[in-house]
């Protein structure tokens, strides 16, 4: 049954005062320190003094070397999911509602905001395809978790929430804020005119600059809180790691602070720094003089004047410093340090570099695990929303990913030979170990090795078929006295023929 509009907002405020703000702080930070733009409002994150010379703060903003973003395109750019197989006929496969949302381009932002943050969430409703807009089917749409809150009565357990919020803007000025549960999903506007207190104050919510104003409900029904939740691993409650950003963050500030010591100290110190004690230049000609004369004649008592250099200051402390946390960041976050920019890694064989990589392939299974749980979720709520119970109800479809480990072209396919002579495993089952091979390519290739052997069974009958000529008949006792001489059975001689 639907909610009423003071039920529904009160939901609302439910999750937008007290719920959201609570996750609002840790994703706000994280979504801060991997901001790359070079057009924000810049703060460093080293720590300076406030008034600072300017010279001294494009120092702290030039040093800013953030390598959380590759950190997540490290991990996000071997997550692609590839294939969805089910036992439902190749018409029901849900697989088709994934390409009619374009999923296979959109699931990059899903994957990165379930890196980034921990958590991401899609959402599957009745909607409309085609051209014209005349095709029924589910239509999914992709939110991040500073987008949507949901509530779950048990967080680690429950595969479907019991409500979500979730906030879109859609212009400069347009908000919406829907709320979903198990029959409807309730919009509301922002309105940013002042209200009358005349109004009923259960029928607010403040939010942002203004209040929320109720604009429809529209009903689903699909039985559930249509919401898919993706995390980047499943662990048990009270003891969630939320995203592989988070626990980084700090050795990221130690990166950019020795990056930041090692700038000030190149500008300002990479150079031999002369000084005279005793003797003050007259004006500034006199002082442009002294510092470009490369022999100096003071007039002055050699007891009052002393003439020195400081000597350059080595970058190397610096250098080994910032190495030494790249190599902790790189060992904490499990992704290899040549990929990092470490050096003394050169000329290195793809078995040697498989191994390199053995710790990220570690971590990224770990998470394509849970990921994948959450795609096949998805998967099943498409398929209720089309009306395929079959498909909805069939736990044991399993997504596929593709293929990214180091490893060369030919050992692979070689190996692919050797496992379908050696053991007899069919070659269609070995089409999605091929390198490069995506989903499409492999039912393509599997369509047309199906006609291929079609033709060749087609070529065999034929022949079979016709009746022999006069020179295979002779062809034919010739062989057969040859085998009765050897003591051999003469070989089947085939149709001769009317």
């Amino acid at each position: 049954m639907a909610l009423s509009k003071v039920d529904a907002l009160d939901a609302v405020r439910e999750v937008l005062m007290y719920q959201q703000p609570l996750e609002a702080t840790r994703l706000n930070r994280i979504h801060d320190a991997l901001n790359t733009d070079p057009y924000r409002d810049w703060a460093p994150t080293v720590q300076i003094p406030a008034d600072a010379p300017q010279l001294m703060q494009e120092l702290a903003k030039k040093s800013e070397t953030n390598y959380l973003p590759l950190l997540v395109k490290t991990f996000s750019q071997v997550m692609k999911v590839d294939a969805y197989t089910t036992n439902v006929a190749d018409a029901d496969n849900p697989w088709q509602w994934w390409q009619r949302n374009r999923m296979d381009s959109r699931q990059t932002g899903l994957t990165r905001s379930a890196l980034e943050y921990g958590s991401a969430y899609a959402v599957a409703l009745p909607g409309k395809f085609g051209l014209a807009q005349e095709k029924d089917g589910p239509a999914i749409s992709l939110f991040s978790p500073r987008q949507m809150t949901a509530l779950y009565q048990n967080p680690s357990e429950d595969e479907w929430p019991m409500l979500a919020v979730s906030t879109e803007v859609t212009g400069k000025a347009d908000q919406i804020v829907t709320l979903y549960d198990e029959e409807c999903q309730y919009l509301f506007g922002l309105e940013t005119q002042s209200i009358p207190a005349v109004m009923n104050p259960s029928l607010m919510v403040p939010f942002g600059t203004g209040s929320l104003k109720y604009i429809e409900t529209r009903e689903h029904g699909l039985g559930v809180t249509p919401v898919v939740r993706y995390r980047d691993r499943n662990l048990l409650l009270g003891e969630e790691l939320f995203g592989i950003v988070e626990p980084l963050m700090r050795i990221q500030e130690r990166i950019t602070e020795t990056t930041f010591q090692m700038m000030v100290a190149q500008y300002f110190q990479a150079f031999k720094q002369r000084y005279v004690l005793g003797w003050v230049p007259k004006n500034e000609a006199e002082e442009l003089k002294a510092s470009a004369a490369q022999m100096w004649y003071l007039d002055e008592d050699p007891a009052d004047v002393k003439i020195d250099q400081l000597d350059g200051g080595d970058p190397a402390p610096y250098i080994a410093t910032r190495n030494s946390a790249i190599r902790d960041f790189a060992a904490i976050g499990q992704i290899p340090a040549q990929s990092m920019g470490i050096d003394g890694i050169s000329n290195i064989s793809d078995a040697t570099l498989a191994g390199l990589e053995a710790a990220k392939n570690r971590e990224g299974g770990e998470i394509m695990t849970s990921l994948g749980e959450s795609h096949e979720q998805l998967m099943r709520l498409c398929a209720h929303i089309a009306g395929v119970p079959a498909a909805a109800e069939d736990y044991n479809s399993e997504i596929r990913w593709r293929n990214f480990e180091a490893r060369s072209y030919q050992q692979v396919v070689a190996g692919l030979v050797q496992l379908g002579a050696g053991l007899g495993i069919p070659t269609e089952a070995l089409l999605s170990d091929i390198p490069g091979f995506t989903g499409q390519r492999v039912a393509e290739v599997e369509s047309l090795m199906k006609r291929q052997q079609a033709q060749d069974t087609l070529r065999r009958l034929t022949a079979a078929a016709q009746p022999q000529q006069p020179d295979q008949l002779k062809l034919n006792a010739l062989q057969q006295a040859q085998a009765s001489q050897r003591g051999q059975a003469a070989p089947d001689a085939g149709p001769t023929g009317g």
